[in-house]
């Protein structure tokens, strides 16, 4: 029988060699299930953190027939259970769409900046992209484009400290800032909308621009705030 089969996030690291997409169409024995599913592919089944079958919440061990859909899920890392004094994970939230009224996505060239910055200031650190795990987001169907929304809202607020690039009001973002903010994350916010409701009051600190940011990383003032938020 014949399935097709999408892999998000890191479960893309195994695709087939060259390959430059995320969706495809297999044939399986039957009877099968989902695993078999993950197995085509190589993925050891503790890799997968949820399954979708024809958009219904499944699992591995769920049943195949002939033309579903099935989407396969990395497991979420981060959480509450992390040590102090291990590697601070930091989450990249920022513009994607802004205010577009087309189905376009601004420059992520910020992305990189950030990441760099932390990676030359912080012994320790784990960079969570959003652009990196759903490069092709723009093209999802509605129930994909909800579940990724509300995912990375979710793993916003399970990092250690959220860095937010809001150059223009950013409604994706600020829904990342919320869960960060609820769950006592510090927020570290890019941004010159510094009398926007949602930049003054879920930010701990607001940044004009990249190069300040830095600044403040290479002092040890980030470090500093994301540690003592941690063992709070």
């Amino acid at each position: 029988m014949k399935i097709a089969v999408k892999l998000h996030g890191i479960l893309r690291d195994y695709r087939p060699k060259d390959a430059q997409i995320d969706l495809f169409e297999i044939t399986l024995d039957k009877p099968a299930t989902a695993r078999q599913a993950a197995e085509y592919f190589h993925i050891p089944s503790q890799r997968v953190h949820a399954v979708f079958v024809n958009d219904e919440e499944a699992d591995l061990d769920t049943p195949l027939q002939d033309g579903d859909r099935v989407r396969l899920f990395p497991p979420v890392v981060g959480g509450t259970d992390r040590v102090a004094d291990g590697p601070c994970r930091v989450f990249i939230g920022g513009i994607m769409q802004g205010s577009r009224r087309e189905n376009t996505i601004d420059t992520q060239d910020y992305r990189g900046q950030i990441g760099q910055c932390l990676r030359t200031h912080l012994a320790q650190v784990e960079i969570f992209d959003p652009f990196e795990q759903h490069p092709n987001s723009v093209a999802y169907g509605d129930e994909e484009a909800r579940q990724t929304l509300i995912a990375m809202a979710r793993e916003a607020g399970q990092s250690d400290a959220l860095v937010a690039f809001v150059p223009e009001a950013s409604m994706g973002t600020a829904l990342e800032m919320w869960e960060a903010y609820q769950s006592g994350r510090p927020v570290f916010t890019i941004s010159p909308l510094a009398h926007n409701w949602v930049i003054k009051c879920l930010s701990t600190r607001v940044f004009r621009n990249i190069d300040e940011f830095c600044a403040c990383v290479a002092a040890g003032e980030f470090e500093r705030i994301v540690r003592a938020a941690r063992r709070a």
